[in-house]
């Protein structure tokens, strides 16, 4: 969304940026064409032996007037253009900052979560190897006591087998 949001403000900037450039082309043109007139006005000499009467010198003054309203119009597109230049800039300074302050915290997040993974493994390891230890030890005692009962069951067959012959030799006596 950031990123879509970044794409339509630099596209928005080159768009006025596109269309304060033209403005000032139109600005510029306009004043190449009142230059122009005042040239023209300069040469003109209408009065007594080709000077240059009050009325000439009044239509320089006037083309030069415009060409300074003129000079002042492109000075305030040329400020306007700077500042929204400016104001761009630091809009995208501000968002790359924002940016980085996000990626930092997302880095740090997942360095508390890469932390937090060592600690369970190292109990998951922990754990699996006391299961393995009690797996171990039980595994021990049932051999035991299935050794005892095997040999219980050797003694208790081989003790009644005498028993039962030494009935039988009493009987017989």
């Amino acid at each position: 969304m950031k990123k879509i949001a970044f794409l339509f403000i630099a596209l928005l900037t080159f768009v006025v940026k596109g269309i304060a450039q033209d403005r000032l082309k139109s600005l510029t043109e306009e004043r190449q064409v009142l230059y122009s007139k005042f040239k023209e006005s300069e040469s003109q000499s209408s009065g007594i032996f080709g000077n240059r009467t009050k009325d000439d010198m009044q239509s320089s003054i006037e083309a030069l007037k415009e060409i300074m309203a003129k000079d002042n119009e492109i000075l305030d597109e040329l400020n306007n253009l700077s500042e929204k230049s400016k104001s761009d800039f630091t809009e995208q300074y501000n968002d790359l900052i924002q940016q980085n302050n996000e990626l930092r915290e997302k880095n740090r997040e997942l360095s508390e979560l890469s932390e937090r993974h060592k600690g369970w493994s190292k109990e998951n390891h922990t754990i699996l190897e006391s299961v393995e230890e009690e797996k171990t030890f039980t595994l021990s005692i049932s051999v035991v006591v299935a050794f005892l009962l095997i040999v219980y069951v050797i003694k208790f067959y081989t003790l009644k087998s005498k028993y039962n012959e030494l009935k039988k030799q009493q009987r017989l006596e």
